[in-house]
């Protein structure tokens, strides 16, 4: 949940919420068709635009984001989508007080009844939270998600790693986070490396460090690209030591947008 969870699940996050805000209107009649052939010109103009977003933050030109941004919100003002792409934009950019004040508008908007969103939505929080070294209301957020959908795998996860990793001791509780980890992980039959990773860390905080090595293994074995951090945590449980997740250094951001 921490950096070692950020870029993977706001890259694919940050992609869902913006597909969702600009077709809002393709939900009334079946996903899918809008993208292919759009059914008007505001659906070709909201594809254009989610194409320009989505190759604007990952070049992280900011300017573009901000200028997409301020059209999106003159034209869906109340939407809890945009306050949530809003959100991920501002941590991304390391402004996590920012975005847990578009995480509480999203919320505060989305209804009630739609429990999986919000769920989400909490879990999304959750991670600005802990980025914003406020690790006792991250881990409340993970514990809402959960409860509002027991099926979210990411809620567990992240659940796990911040009671397995966490810098402050009054948070952790390694029995609990093997429970989550191993759950999670067993409900994708131990094919994701970064649930494994999770477990392994959550078997290191209990001191079950044979366990902890042996899944670490099976993390690297199914990882692609950049192993590095998996070798980390290997070698620090091969030397009896468990993983701290380092506290992110103090932000002294500008405002998002231009005055």
């Amino acid at each position: 949940m921490f950096p070692r969870l950020l870029l993977a699940q706001i890259a694919l996050a940050v992609f869902l919420a913006a597909t969702q805000a600009i077709a809002v209107e393709e939900q009334t009649r079946g996903w899918g068709s809008a993208w292919t052939v759009p059914h008007s010109t505001e659906e070709r103009v909201a594809r254009e635009r989610s194409g320009r977003l989505d190759k604007a933050v990952n070049a992280q030109d900011w300017a573009t984001v901000a200028k997409i941004l301020e059209e999106l919100e003159r034209t869906s003002p109340k939407s809890w989508e945009l306050q949530s792409i809003e959100a991920y934009v501002a941590t991304l950019r390391n402004r996590y007080s920012e975005a847990v004040t578009y995480y509480d508008r999203a919320l505060a908007l989305i209804p009630k009844s739609n429990r999986t969103e919000r769920s989400k939505l909490y879990v999304d929080r959750a991670t600005a939270r802990a980025l914003n070294g406020s690790y006792h209301a991250a881990r409340v957020d993970l514990e809402e998600a959960i409860a509002l959908d027991k099926n979210n795998v990411l809620a567990h996860n992240n659940y796990a790693w911040l009671l397995a990793t966490c810098p402050d001791s009054s948070v952790r509780d390694g029995q609990r986070a093997v429970q989550h980890a191993r759950g999670a992980s067993e409900s994708l039959k131990h094919g994701s490396p970064i649930i494994l990773d999770t477990l392994a860390a959550a078997e290191a905080e209990i001191g079950d460090f044979r366990s902890a090595v042996k899944d670490e293994k099976r993390a690297l074995s199914l990882a692609e690209g950049d192993r590095s951090l998996y070798n980390q945590h290997l070698q620090s449980y091969m030397n009896a030591s468990p993983v701290r997740e380092a506290p992110e250094p103090p932000k002294t951001p500008g405002p998002l947008k231009k005055s």
